[in-house]
């Protein structure tokens, strides 16, 4: 007698594939007898076709019923087996079998009595000639396996027969078997359900079977598996499934004695496993461990009732069944092929830099050269001092100045620190041995570092080794890098380093976490370096994500770091008011010399023409030649820029000039802006940090456009390069003379003295030692200033304190002590001097003006005449006086409040530090690994790295 089939049909939303999948079914040689269609509800037209396919019976069901679920209803209406004979044949939506299909897999029933679950050959639903997956097994751990997947169908596995599972797709069963095991495990709704089911039809002492001549096209669009689809949705919700699955298995198959330290593992190792997940670049699926885990470990009596359902149909020991597991052995030589595979994926997608054979290396060594001969006057210095340079803390102090907590800076308060003190902790990490050495490096490999990045940010341009090294000489001459850099501004001209390196990173932050998580860091560390830059660099990030398409999420995220960085800043400014405070530049507030708008728009952020003015009036010509001169020496560079959008890769060229014009706006709104005060004078935003960005745009417009002029290129670009290094001679000639102009050069040799050098031994033994410095000012008023120990360092800086227009009560004070010091008066000092903790008082020599030359005089022959004070003499900063008091006094109150930052500054330093530490760690390239464009792949071989990437490792 010919048995029974009973072919049951499951389908939601299925309209795409549903009517090939029917034809199928009506194709097959050997006509299922009986046909049970469910239709899962939807919206498309699923519910019609099937109702046209004139099924046996058709079923309307919930839209939440899993496959097997769908199937046990279907089953539900068969009456119950009488014989071995009556076979039921799952199919979904999208599986539409080979006319012989149905055939063959019963013929194989037929033939071998104790087989009874069989299997097709599951192939690619576009590619016929391509398997998709035959057969199932798994690891010594638990892991799921394909037995064949991602071939080309040679009928090399044709000899293929027991194994130990196959897929729910296709599959055929008898029917008392499925009664007796109670079908597929509901806690298993769409991932291993098959696998789990022939497992326990194995244990149960039957045997399950391949059909090589049984060929089933599959889509995988989630009816009998996960969902193949490659979305980051799909893929995250496929690596939960599949790891929810497996912990399931492993908590019902474990013996008794294993269960409950299984289950205590469930946790632990999803952290383990996230961190796994974080350095092998896929940051989505980490939130998909934690939520298997928990899923698994909560799973409420699922678990229990699974553990019955296979104690009361075993027959056979887990023996039965270990020689149907993958052997170690082929694990690891699959995942050795699949690492060769994605490495091949890569080399045949990544684009070569070939710095070296394109003239990298002279470029960066020129680079070296040029820095050399630029800061000659400061070669053999021990450390750099002047404009906007002070020492920094040791590695230790540097650390503990991030974050939220105490400010040593005038009276002191608590508050949040600068950013930018994050990127000196990093910088000075690295010469741990001598933070003073920190500054120096950065002088002296600041053009090296420019001209590097430009090189590579241009090398995403153009192939071309000229037009690289153009880009590099153009970034590493900016006016407004060369004036940072003589003015002694270390955050701007960090700020001018980066930029090019962010871009170098960003471009390739579509295909590649780990350029995701550089960019990252680079757009924090930019924004703490230069503030105001933040506006224009998240309209670029809006742009960038705009255009972003399948990789939105490696682009969406790019701001967090820099957000978790500022945010107790901007909290702490927000509640003081004081928005515009968060465009502050951070360090030792500088006064520029002030520029016109044209001024800056020839990329000049102080004014008088990079020079130009100083140079012409000392030749005798009229003063009119500098604002004639500047504009044609700059000319070539911009005309390149605009020429670029009439040619090819006229796109990029105008995201370039886009930037520019952001850039440019950026250091027009920062001259407007004035939120500093040094002194009695309000010091305005430097627009150095814009004119970068505005520098940066034209230079890429430029080079974009050079690379379409093919091999017409070099006179343009001979032509833009020479007069570029004229326009910025004059700037950089004087630096190399020991003079910016238009004033005296700021940045000058010294030693790591902030005080006098009897304040610095002082120090030594007490560090939390006073020292109130007195400086005339141009007014004759006198600006007070309280420093601590050794001094404030550029670390020990903080927008907060440069922005507050307010005095507390400790600066009133202060401000009172030292407004009698400096006159006299029958003021006693000493218990101001004591509540502040002041051991000294330092007279500056201060402004060169009549007004402060007075003020001088009589605040020296006050602290002369007082008699709590005791002169020490003359030194290099000025006139010393030591204060004869309490000791004990002054040094209580000089103390730090204890727990001065508090549970709040716990929070902020652990939040960034797991922030900053998730995304460094994600930033580390692996090699070619997961990152590794699919795009290049066979047909066959970008779905077997997307399949086996989201495979559950040996844990």
């Amino acid at each position: 007698m010919s048995p029974r089939v009973t072919a049951i049909l499951i389908a939601r939303n299925g309209a795409q594939h549903l009517d090939r999948t029917l034809a199928a079914l009506a194709a097959q040689t050997r006509r299922p007898d009986t046909v049970i269609m469910v239709d899962c509800g939807g919206t498309d037209a699923t519910a019609q076709l099937l109702a046209a396919a004139a099924p046996t019976q058709l079923i309307a069901a919930e839209a939440e019923l899993s496959f097997g679920d769908a199937v046990a209803l279907a089953v539900q209406l068969i009456p119950e087996p009488s014989a071995d004979d009556e076979l039921l044949w799952l199919l979904g939506q999208d599986t539409a079998p080979e006319p012989g299909a149905l055939a063959a897999l019963v013929n194989a029933l037929e033939v071998a009595p104790s087989v009874a679950v069989a299997g097709p050959k599951l192939m690619d639903w576009e590619r016929a000639d391509y398997i998709r997956e035959f057969g199932e097994t798994m690891t010594r751990y638990g892991r799921t396996v394909t037995v064949v997947g991602a071939e080309l169908d040679q009928a090399q596995h044709d000899d293929l027969s027991d194994v130990l599972a196959v897929a729910s797709a296709g599959m055929l069963v008898r029917h008392h078997v499925w009664q007796r095991l109670g079908g597929f495990d509901p806690a298993l709704p769409v991932v291993d359900n098959a696998l789990d089911f022939c497992v326990r039809t194995r244990l149960s002492g039957h045997r399950v079977s391949l059909v090589p001549a049984a060929r089933v096209a599959v889509a995988g669009d989630g009816i009998t598996g996960a969902d193949s689809s490659q979305e980051g949705s799909a893929v995250r919700k496929r690596v939960r499934l599949r790891r929810q699955a497996q912990l399931h298995r492993r908590l019902v198959y474990a013996p008794a004695a294993a269960l409950l330290p299984h289950w205590l593992s469930l946790v632990p190792l999803a952290f383990l496993r996230a961190f796994l997940r974080l350095m092998r670049k896929e940051p989505g699926s980490i939130g998909a461990e934690f939520g298997a885990a928990f899923g698994a470990a909560f799973s409420g009596r699922r678990v229990p009732a699974a553990r019955r359902r296979l104690r009361r149909t075993r027959t056979l020991g887990w023996g039965a069944i270990a020689s149907l597991r993958m052997p170690g052995a082929e694990v690891r030589r699959r995942k050795a092929l699949l690492r060769e595979q994605h490495r091949t994926l890569a080399r045949g997608s990544r684009s070569e830099l070939a710095f070296l054979s394109t003239g990298g290396g002279w470029t960066l060594i020129g680079a070296g050269v040029a820095g050399v001969a630029l800061l000659a006057p400061l070669l053999g210095a021990s450390a750099l001092v002047g404009g906007g340079l002070l020492p920094v803390n040791s590695p230790a102090a540097l650390w503990q100045n991030i974050g939220y907590g105490w400010r040593d800076i005038g009276t002191g308060f608590v508050g949040a620190a600068d950013p930018f003190a994050a990127v000196l902790a990093v910088l000075g990490s690295l010469t741990f041995w001598s933070p003073s050495a920190l500054l120096l490096c950065l002088y002296f490999a600041a053009l090296p570092l420019a001209a590097l990045g430009a090189w590579l940010a241009a090398a995403r341009l153009s192939g071309r080794g000229s037009l690289r090294a153009l880009a590099a000489v153009l970034w590493m001459l900016a006016p407004t890098f060369i004036s940072a850099i003589a003015d002694g501004r270390p955050a701007p001209m960090i700020a001018h380093i980066l930029l090019p390196w962010l871009f170098f990173a960003a471009a390739a932050a579509g295909r590649s976490w780990s350029a995701s998580a550089a960019s990252a860091l680079l757009f924090a560390a930019i924004v703490a370096c230069v503030p105001s830059l933040a506006p224009a660099l998240l309209v670029l990030w809006a742009i960038a994500v705009a255009f972003s398409g399948r990789s939105i999420m490696r682009f969406i995220g790019i701001p967090i770091p820099a957000v978790v960085l500022v945010a107790p800043l901007l909290l702490q400014q927000a509640v003081a008011g004081n928005w515009w405070g968060l465009l502050a530049d951070p360090g030792v507030p500088l006064a520029g010399a002030g520029a016109s708008s044209w001024q800056l728009l020839l990329g000049f952020p102080n004014g008088g023409f990079g020079g130009w003015g100083a140079l012409v009036a000392m030749l005798g010509l009229p003063e009119a030649s500098a604002a004639l001169l500047a504009p044609i020496l700059l000319a070539p560079l911009v005309v390149l820029a605009v020429l670029a959008l009439f040619l090819r890769g006229s796109r990029l060229a105008l995201l370039g000039l886009l930037t520019a014009l952001l850039g440019y706006a950026t250091a027009v709104a920062a001259l407007q802006i004035s939120v500093s005060m040094l002194g009695e004078q309000s010091v305005p935003i430097w627009p150095g940090g814009g004119l970068s960005l505005y520098w940066a745009g034209l230079i890429g417009a430029a080079v974009i456009g050079l690379n379409a002029l093919g091999r017409a290129a070099a006179a343009p670009a001979l032509v833009a390069g020479v007069a570029l290094f004229a326009l910025v001679l004059p700037l950089a000639g004087s630096l190399a003379l020991g003079a910016a102009a238009p004033q005296p050069a700021a940045v000058h040799s010294g030693d790591q003295r902030i005080l006098p050098a009897f304040v610095t031994a002082e120090a030594q033994a007490d560090p939390r030692a006073g020292t109130l410095v007195l400086v005339p000012q141009p007014n004759g008023a006198v600006l007070a200033q309280l420093q601590r120990g050794a001094g404030t360092r550029l670390d020990d800086q903080s927008t907060l304190f440069a922005t507050d227009t307010t005095l507390s009560a400790e600066e009133q004070d202060l401000a009172e002590l030292a407004g009698n010091l400096s006159s006299r008066s029958g003021f006693d000092a000493r218990p101001g001097m004591d509540a502040l903790g002041i051991h000294f008082v330092l007279l500056e020599p201060g402004a060169d003006s009549a007004a402060a030359r007075d003020t001088a005089r009589r605040a020296a022959s006050s602290l002369d005449g007082n008699a709590v004070l005791v002169p020490v003499g003359q030194t290099d900063f000025g006139a010393l006086w030591r204060y004869q008091g309490d000791a004990g006094a002054a040094a209580d109150g000089g103390a730090i409040p204890p727990d001065a930052g508090g549970w709040f500054g716990q929070v902020v330093l652990w939040s960034q530090l797991a922030v900053f530490g998730f995304v460094l760690l994600l930033s580390i390239p692996t090699g070619a690994g997961r990152d590794a464009p699919r795009g290049r792949a066979t047909p066959a071989a970008a779905p077997a790295v997307a399949r086996e990437s989201e495979q559950d490792d040996e844990r």
